[in-house]
This record gives structure tokens, sequence and C-alpha cells, in this order.
């Protein structure tokens, strides 16, 4: 049987391990030929060896691993192997010493020694143990053959019998195609043209939506004003590229927390977003692999209920999530806060009856669990307080209240359930128990960015090195609702908040990587499919007739099979991960090892698939 995987980022990897164990264990006398593309070495686009070794994930090294374990549902043979902590500390050097051209190698070998488990490695690093996985399955595939090949697919083309791969380069027939594109660039909105327009015609660097490592940073001048459009993950990397990549270096202080000692080649960060406020700083890991807040309100009997009665509205699911967050928070702060009230009885309470158990709690109203002040940290400003005071202190707060830890932290080990319960959030989205409108509405629209602020973010060094580069002044952060225009041949960035405030600068930088939007996507094969009927968007059917394209590519919800334009599944043809938003839910997530990962799990599916339909 000939495969073609298109990607060779974590997700095609996860489908070649998948293939080989299955062929292997299950089907030896059946011979695999599997050519794996794309454009950027193994790893793909993200995870390259050669950027910056500075540029860290935001997910605990020991919550990362490419080998498909045991919790998996309904998990066939699989090929068990470290996590990427254990792997940093057992098997990195040997690997590196024995691949002297991967730039970076000496900081690379350093990283890897100092990696604990609850520590941030590198994108670099990650992208090396990529390296390392892809390197262990070709030396493992027996009489299977495995061919890489660094091109670009352009085109796909079905046959009567199979189908017809089309790069840049060449073009081969395959029986099987599962497509893992991640994340891609689209064209510009027309907000961003004339903005890219105007640096144009100004002689000015604009810095479309995209991948913050992949940006020529070189033009824009030491102590010069620089914006940047967006407090999201991608605006830590362009912070840092823009301070301690340019010679800058952190110390700690007498108080825990860091200082900024300038290099003198760092521009001046003038930035924001919509909200005002950089994602919440991830919580200092204490939980072991596999360990998990288990639900008391989003149970599995629960949501079955919900799916019994046909659906659910988007406020009921949102009142039984909080529930879930106020649990774990209350009966931490009544342990460390309040030793005379019996926690036991108040867990057996609240799970009974939350709504009732809190307005009887006999605590202080500043202990209270405030959603308004989390989804709006400004209600924290207090009046006549200068605002970069105010910010510096909100993010010095963040900082330490994220490193008290994931099980001992009161709030931070409370928006650590917010992670904890991704799988039965993404049952809300997979059952399709929200109505079309809710779905839009209360879903897409509010709850994923709610969502993403609170739980999504940075380590806690990255909210740490902020607040002290706010202190030394590289970097100041406006109140909500920035305001970007081309003025005088300059970018003038203005706020609703002061009339008085504004600063002209010749470089703008967008820190947010791609939305998911399939007809705007900058991607042949993407188009191709379009074009051909091969894929189609993702819609929504919304009351009074209608409807709305969510910009994800349609597949089949539980084979990951892509539809064509009729709807229709189309065997042989896969199709999951980042471009699929919308129709499934977080799939820029990491594989997480003792979970039953979704990706771990949607892996097993195609393969599964794969190995026992075969393409007619």
């Amino acid at each position: 049987m000939h495969i073609t995987l298109i990607g060779a980022g974590p997700r095609g990897l996860l489908i070649l391990e998948r293939l080989l164990s299955w062929q292997q264990n299950r089907f030896p006398k059946r011979q695999l030929t599997i050519v794996l593309t794309d454009p950027y070495p193994i790893g793909g686009r993200v995870w390259k060896i050669d950027q910056d070794p500075n540029l860290i994930m935001n997910t605990a090294a020991s919550q990362i691993t490419l080998f498909t374990d045991q919790t998996v549902t309904d998990v066939g043979p699989f090929l068990t192997g470290p996590d990427l902590s254990t792997w940093a500390l057992t098997t990195a050097s040997g690997y590196l010493d024995a691949h002297p051209e991967f730039n970076n190698r000496a900081i690379l070998l350093r990283q890897a020694a100092a990696l604990g488990p609850n520590n941030y490695a590198s994108r670099a690093l990650y992208g090396v143990y990529q390296h390392w996985f892809f390197d262990m399955l070709v030396a493992r595939a027996g009489n299977n053959s495995i061919t890489f090949k660094q091109q670009t697919v352009v085109s796909l083309a079905k046959n009567a019998a199979n189908f017809t791969i089309t790069t840049d380069q060449e073009s081969w027939h395959t029986d099987q195609v599962v497509m893992a594109l991640g994340n891609l660039k689209n064209s510009l909105t027309r907000d961003q043209k004339a903005l890219d327009d105007y640096a144009h015609a100004h002689d000015l660097f604009y810095l479309s939506p995209g991948f913050p490592e992949e940006g020529d940073l070189s033009t824009i001048e030491p102590q010069a004003p620089v914006i940047i459009r967006g407090l999201g993950l991608s605006f830590f990397d362009l912070m840092s590229r823009l301070t301690e990549g340019r010679g800058g270096r952190f110390q700690k202080t007498a108080d825990g927390l860091l200082a900024y000692h300038p290099s003198g080649r760092e521009p001046h960060i003038f930035t924001g977003s919509r909200r005002g406020f950089p994602y919440r700083a991830k919580g200092r890991n204490q939980k072991g692999p596999g360990e998990e807040w288990e639900p008391q309100f989003l149970t599995t009997e629960q949501i079955n209920t919900w799916q019994a009665h046909g659906e659910v509205s988007g406020q009921t699911f949102w009142e039984a999530l909080q529930h879930e967050v106020e649990l774990v928070y209350y009966r931490l702060l009544l342990v460390q806060r309040y030793p005379d009230l019996d926690v036991t009885a108040f867990e057996h309470d609240f799970v009974a009856d939350p709504v009732t158990t809190l307005g009887t709690l006999p605590i202080a109203a500043k202990d209270r669990l405030d959603w308004d002040a989390l989804a709006d940290p400004t209600k924290w400003h207090p009046s006549g307080q200068p605002y970069q005071d105010f910010m510096r202190h909100y993010l010095r707060r963040d900082a330490r209240e994220a490193m008290r830890g994931t099980k001992t932290g009161p709030l931070t080990s409370a928006l650590e359930v917010l992670r904890d319960m991704r799988d039965p959030i993404r049952q809300l989205v997979e059952r399709g128990l929200l109505s079309q409108d809710q779905y839009l509405d209360f879903f897409l629209r509010w709850f994923n960015s709610l969502n993403d602020f609170l739980s999504i973010g940075p380590p806690a060094l990255r909210i740490d090195q902020l607040q002290a580069l706010l202190g030394a002044g590289i970097v100041t952060i406006l109140p909500p609702g920035m305001q970007i225009k081309g003025i005088d041949g300059q970018f003038l960035l203005k706020t609703p908040s002061d009339p008085n405030f504004s600063v002209q600068a010749k470089s703008l930088l967008e820190a947010r990587v791609p939305a998911v939007n399939a007809p705007t996507a900058q991607n042949a094969l993407i188009q191709q499919l379009l074009h051909d009927g091969y894929a189609h968007t993702y819609e929504l059917q919304l009351n009074a007739d209608k409807r709305f394209q969510s910009g994800a590519i349609a597949v089949d919800r539980q084979t990951q099979q892509l539809l064509d334009a009729n709807e229709h599944p189309q065997p042989g043809l896969f199709f999951w991960g980042v471009p699929t938003e919308g129709v499934h839910w977080l799939t820029t997530a990491s594989p997480r090892p003792l979970v039953n990962d979704t990706s771990l799990k949607t892996a097993e599916q195609i393969v599964q698939t794969i190995w026992t339909m075969p393409k007619p």
C-alpha cells in the first residue's frame, strides 16, 4: 500500500508511527511505501531547528510527546517512548553529537541538559525531538519504505483506483493521502493591505500576520519606537527577539522577580490589543503525566443527558464549567486562608448546590472569584494610578500567582481546570450540542476568546520578563482599543482612553499567526482542492435562513475524511489539524501523554480507518 503524508510536523509524524505500528503488529505481510512531504525540513515550519533558540513553547516539557499510549480510546498496537523532557535528559546529547550539521548545536545541548519536566523547551529543541523521532521510525521500518521529500505539494487528483500527487518538482500515484498542513498564510485583509500599501509608499516596515520567528526585524533601529499590535503568544516571540535577542539580559532581584539590563540596541516597544492585556501566565506545573482534575459537573453522564435532550444552551454549559473552576479555587482557598471552615462539608454542599453554597460561604469579598475582573482586568485599575504602574503591578501579581503552582495556588489551580476540561469542552463541539447560532455567538465569538486569555498563555517567565521590560522603560502597554493609521509618512498610534497620547513610528508588527480562513489561504493545494470540489469550507445554518462560512475545511468528524463539495466523505483522502479549526476545537495543542490526548486519538482513528476500511 502506497501512502502519502502531506505535512512533516507533529501530526504527520504521529500518522507515520501509527501506520508502522499497525503494519508490523497486525499486517506484517502487507508492505508499506510511505512518502512524507513538506516544503520545510522534518518538524515543518513552526519547529525549525535553526530558529532563534530563545523562542520557547508554552507547555511543560513532560506534557509533550509523540508516542501513543494506553489511555488512547480503542488504541491498537503502539510503541512506547520518552516524553520531551525524558528524551532531553537521556537521549538528546547523543543524538545532537551525531548531527554536527544542526545549527546552534552547542546551545541545544545546554538546553537539553537543563530541561526538567516542568521547564519549557525551546521550539528548536522540540524540532530536534521530531527529527530524532523520524530517524527512529526509519530505522525500525523493516521492509517498509519511508521517503521524505522536501517539496511543496501543489495539487491532488482522483483517479479510478488511486490519487495523483503533484509537487513543485514531480508527480506520483498513491493509494491513500493524509493531509496535515498546519497554519497557513493568508492574503491580507482590507485593513492589513491598506497598512502594507502605506508602508511601501512611505518606506516604512509593516510585518503582516505570520510566523513571528520569520520576520526580518533588522531594519528596526535601536531606541526607535516600534508598534506591536497583539498581546497573545506571538507578541512574546517578538518581544524576545527585540530584547534578549539584541543582547539584553534579565536578572533575578531580591524580591524573586526579574529586572532587565538593556544592551542599548533595543527599540521602544508600544503594544496593545482589543482586550489590552497579555494572556494570563501559565501556572508552574505540579502535575505528573496524566494527572487531571476529575469533572464534577461536566461529567460524561451530564454530557450524555444534554445529548439526549438534543442540545444545551451556551449559558448552561458555561455555568457548569464555572462551577468546575470555582470548586478547585475555593477548596484550596479555604484550606490556606480559612482553616476553621470544613472543606469536606463545603465540597459536598457545593457539588449538590453550588449557587446557594457560594452565596452563604462566610469569606471576605476580596477573596471571592471575580469572573468579570478576570475577563476584564481594567476593573482592578485604581482611579488615578498611572496606567503603566498599574500594568506592571498586574503583571507582577500574575507572575507570582502562576508560580504558586497548578496544585497549590488557588487561582492558578482553578484556571488550570480550564485546560483539564478540554475534553468535555471538545465534546460540546464534536457532538453538536449547541445550536448553530449558539455555536457561532457563544462558542466561537465569546467563549474561545475568554478561554484563550485565561488558559493558553505563556510561561510565567515571559510575564515576569514583560514586567521587567516595563520597569526598564523598554515596553509601554496601551489600554484596550489601540488605534493605528498612516499619517504624515509614519504609523500613528493613539488610544481612546487618552486623547493627548500619540506615538509615531516607522515600524508596525502584527503579533498574531494567520487566522484559519481557507478561501484566502496562500496555499496552492488548498486552493486547488476548493476549486476542483475536493474540499469546501464548513458552514453554519443560522436562524432566519442565514448562513455563516467559518473558513475551516469541512471534514467528517468521526473519520477525518475530507468532505467534497456535495458533503460526501472521500475514501482514502484524510485531512486534519489547524485548517479544520471550527469543525474541531483547539487544534493547535501539542500531543500530551497519558490523558487520551485528542491528537493521539485522532491519529489512531485515521490509521484504523486506513487499515480496516481500505479505499476501494
